[in-house]
């Protein structure tokens, strides 16, 4: 499985843009998660790392991690 990892906005309508990718995936089904960009999800999971004593791993760590997990190179 590959991610596509893009910031995306909503516009007026209420609608959210997206990147130019309906040529090859016209059809597919697609699960879309949403993180604000103001909140930043790295700092929350280094938080959760120290909590549970996986300290001593850096921010880009995590950040490898958490995209490996998700496909997205």
């Amino acid at each position: 499985m590959e991610a596509i990892r893009y910031v995306g906005e909503v516009l007026d309508d209420g609608h959210l843009s997206l990147p130019n990718i309906k040529r090859v995936s016209k059809g597919k089904k697609y699960e879309v998660i949403l993180f604000p960009l103001e909140k930043n999800i790295y700092s929350f999971t280094e938080r959760l790392a120290k909590e549970k004593d996986f300290s001593h791993y850096s921010e880009e760590d995590i950040e490898k991690i958490i995209h490996e997990s998700r496909g997205i190179r």
